[in-house]
């Protein structure tokens, strides 16, 4: 029986260093702000771009849409977020930040960039600059290798924020 060899897995390493990176966000945004699991990632996603879907700011946040009911059910009621039915479709809801949320979002992103550069603590630009290519070379064959199989990659959704301005683009 075949094994794989786990050192040698990108794979692992990139789910690995996105999980502890995740994890360290969510230590200090939890302390500062008392915002614990997903709370933090719907507020950044909504000061991307307000009034999205539910299932937009799953995908933004890679949960499954079901998941973020609760989540937002306990936001809404503790004054972060507020709904509203989509005129388009009344089966949707629309998600908007509150000025509680909003007020909090330039410490929270202060906070996100701490941690990003600790990080990327010791790394040079030169090998920032490989590593993001690199990761930019494996979304592509992954995603050609969906499409070949005749499955739909997901849009990309960070690219689709019309309504910001560069300043905000840049610190996140």
């Amino acid at each position: 029986m075949k094994t794989l060899d786990l050192k040698e897995s990108i794979g692992l390493l990139l789910k690995t260093s996105a999980k502890t990176w995740e994890k360290a966000a969510e230590m200090e945004l939890s302390e500062r702000f008392g915002l614990a699991g997903s709370k933090w990632k719907i507020i950044v996603a909504l000061s991307l771009k307000e009034g999205i879907t539910q299932k937009h700011i799953a995908d933004m946040v890679f949960v499954e849409a079901p998941t973020l009911v609760p989540i937002i059910d306990r936001m809404e009621k503790e004054g972060y977020l507020t709904r509203q039915a989509d005129p388009k479709d009344r089966r949707n809801n629309l998600i908007f930040m509150t000025q509680k949320s909003k007020k909090i979002v330039d410490p929270m992103i202060d906070c996100i960039l701490e941690i990003r550069n600790m990080g990327l603590n010791k790394i040079s630009k030169k090998d920032m600059e490989i590593a993001k290519k690199v990761l930019t070379q494996i979304v592509g064959n992954t995603e050609e290798f969906i499409r070949q199989k005749g499955e739909n990659t997901d849009p990309d959704i960070w690219t689709d924020l019309q309504n910001k301005s560069q300043k905000t683009l840049v610190k996140l």
